[in-house]
């Protein structure tokens, strides 16, 4: 079924991209403008396809730094035995492709998620961040796009949540209540906020709703005996 929307919307998207295009003199069909319009297409399905699943990870980004680093240094050193290297040799070609496509369109939103995703694997963060603030624009404020740039946000200044992202937060936890990532870092909220006692009901709650096995549940649990600590320390000296 995932495949089948994904040809659907390619589909609708070239169309769109198509008749978005300058016509060729008073020509009816320009296989120029049709080559114009299925090469962002083509390219972005090329990065789902490297990258592998477009859905949210289950846990925050900063989490998964040690796989960020080492594709990032493969890609860096050249390194042609590392088993990420052709991989990430592949990503930065289709990257550079989608630059030259948004150039040309650059109200193209798959083009731009494309470009984040990409460049989060790459290990480029400040490109990422950049990305998606053009693609959330682009979506009319779609909310999994809203809490995947906001986790980008939150990684690139080291797990702070500035005014930006606990927008981009509140937006994607007012549209999706139930979105655990979304829960996750409106505790990681309170928490900044120096709220520790409601820091830890938003994430114990998070945590009872969590399958034990995913991975965002190992930070949250980390999360919670830090606030518990906390809450310990303020009851004693009262």
């Amino acid at each position: 079924m995932t495949w089948i929307g994904l040809s659907l919307l390619a589909l609708i998207g070239t169309a769109v991209l198509y008749a978005s295009l300058p016509k060729c003199g008073d020509k009816v069909f320009s296989p120029r403008r049709l080559t114009m319009a299925v090469a962002p297409v083509l390219v972005a399905f090329g990065i789902y396809l490297v990258i592998g699943n477009p859905s949210l990870p289950a846990k925050p980004f900063a989490e998964r730094a040690g796989e960020r680093n080492l594709a990032a240094a493969a890609a860096v050193a050249g390194n042609v035995t590392d088993p990420n290297y052709k991989t990430d040799q592949q990503i930065q070609r289709l990257l550079n492709q989608i630059v030259l496509s948004l150039e040309v369109n650059p109200r193209n939103l798959q083009g731009w998620v494309a470009l984040a995703r990409g460049s989060l694997r790459l290990g480029n963060i400040e490109r990422a961040v950049a990305a998606f603030a053009q693609a959330y624009a682009l979506s009319g404020h779609n909310p999994l796009l809203a809490i995947e740039y906001a986790d980008t946000r939150i990684t690139a200044q080291n797990g702070q949540i500035d005014s930006t992202s606990r927008d981009l937060v509140l937006h994607a936890l007012g549209q999706m209540p139930n979105h655990l990532l979304a829960r996750y870092y409106y505790g990681m909220m309170l928490k900044q906020n120096d709220k520790p006692e409601q820091a830890l009901r938003v994430l114990r709650d998070l945590y009872r709703d969590l399958p034990k096995d995913d991975p965002l549940a190992n930070a949250t649990q980390g999360e919670i005996k830090t606030l518990q600590t906390v809450s310990d320390a303020r009851t004693d000296t009262q």
